[in-house]
């Protein structure tokens, strides 16, 4: 009997926790049936900006070092001889065209010049005396001739003397003139005056001391373009010409210039060419000063060029990346498997690497020589996923504008109840087994 029963107690347990184990099944399967699906797995295309290639004119900017001169130098020198009896300016002052730089005590000439003056008016004024006599007696004879008092012969040597003395009267008043001429030049002569407004850069007057017509008073550096001396090699000098521009900077300050004298002869002593310029609003610089010269020595017209920031360097070789467009339904699934998405507004594009001939090239522009024409697609950002065949997203202005989050992968982690199912249906699976 207690046997029987025993038996019967263990059928019930084991029926107990089939009933158990059905349960739990039916429950894991309901959870796995009722549980959302999980989420696609997404990551956009790498995104990149792209433009065509461009005409235009590229420079390469040479520089060097010059020297800064006055453009126009003025050696003053007085034009007569004399004691310097005042003097008006020093070294560094600024003049006027015209301003007084000094006085000459040319009394002695002035006097001189002052008596002719005088007998030239005194002469003057007998020759006009002389010329009324003439003229009366004239008026006489010519009365006489009418009434035959007088032979022709007679009235001729009358009017011969007139003559005379009319052109005595003119030869006196151009004596005069030149008198005059002469006393007012020894007058005005007597003050030293600035011949252009300018600077006075080097001074040697003396009070009291003698100064002859060759003794240089001082030197004046005119305010006009200032004149850039500098020399250069035999490379560089077919790149100037007269009126080439070129661009000087002192001290933070930059100034425009035009070259002006180009010299083909070598110098023996340095083996290069010199070359002068004009340099305009140069005052601020002092004559003398060393200024740091700018000019093209390479350049190119009219030529084919891309931002210098796309073009790459490989093994000795220079390469450029373009785009060609494709369809969405083109675009395939990256290496993990994932869909690969685009932005709204943007474009999906297949990148090719370009092999390219390069010419001349500055910090912005570089000249494309082949390769690759006006109308391929250049890209012109950087990512580390360029390469032959890589496909990408053209970024537009109106997806630029969207904010986001571009370039991260979109994936859904498995929800906590996916995890608690999992669980329960590992826990009723073993207790089966058991």
């Amino acid at each position: 009997m207690n046997k029987t029963g025993e038996k019967k107690t263990g059928v019930r347990v084991w029926k107990i926790l089939l009933v158990l184990f059905i349960i739990l099944l039916l429950a894991a399967v309901a959870k796995r049936i009722t549980k959302p699906a999980d989420a696609v797995v997404t990551a956009p295309l790498p995104t990149v900006t792209v433009d065509t290639p461009q005409r235009g004119t590229i420079g390469i900017e040479t520089s060097l070092v010059g020297q800064l001169a006055a453009g126009d130098v003025y050696y003053v020198m007085p034009k007569v001889a004399g004691e310097i009896r005042e003097i008006y300016v020093g070294q560094g002052d600024t003049v006027t065209e015209g301003q007084a730089i000094c006085k000459i005590d040319n009394q002695k000439q002035i006097d001189a010049a002052k008596i002719a003056l005088d007998s030239a008016q005194v002469a003057v004024s007998n020759a006009q005396d002389g010329l009324q006599t003439a003229r009366t007696n004239l008026d006489r004879m010519t009365a006489l001739l009418q009434t035959g008092d007088i032979s022709s012969q007679a009235y001729e040597q009358t009017k011969s003397g007139y003559d005379q003395a009319a052109a005595g009267v003119e030869s006196a008043r151009l004596q005069l003139q030149s008198a005059q001429l002469q006393y007012d030049t020894q007058v005005e002569f007597s003050v030293v005056t600035a011949p252009v407004s300018g600077r006075i850069e080097t001074e040697s007057m003396e009070l009291n001391a003698m100064a002859s017509q060759s003794s240089q008073l001082c030197v004046i550096s005119g305010n006009g373009a200032k004149k850039l001396k500098f020399s250069v090699t035999d490379r560089m000098l077919p790149a100037f010409s007269v009126g080439t521009v070129i661009r000087a900077e002192k001290q933070g300050q930059t100034y425009e210039g035009s070259v002006t004298a180009v010299s083909t002869l070598v110098d023996q002593a340095t083996g290069l060419y010199q070359i002068e310029a004009n340099i305009a609003d140069g005052g601020a610089i002092p004559a003398g000063a060393s200024v740091k010269v700018y000019f093209v020595s390479d350049r190119a017209d009219n030529v084919l060029t891309v931002p210098t920031d796309a073009v790459y360097y490989d093994g000795g070789k220079n390469y450029i990346y373009t785009l060609s467009y494709i369809d969405e339904s083109d675009i395939a699934q990256d290496e993990a498997g994932s869909r690969v998405t685009i932005m709204d507004g943007n474009r999906a594009g297949t990148v090719h690497k370009i092999e390219v001939g390069t010419g001349l090239s500055d910090t912005d522009r570089t000249e494309i020589i082949s390769g690759i024409s006006d109308t391929d697609l250049v890209i012109t950002s950087w990512t580390n996923q360029l390469y032959e065949g890589a496909q990408v997203q053209v970024l537009t202005a109106d997806a630029g504008e969207q904010s986001g989050t571009t370039g991260e992968a979109e994936t859904s982690e498995p929800s906590a109840e996916a995890a608690e199912t999992a669980t329960e249906t590992e826990t009723a699976t073993e207790t089966a087994a058991e």
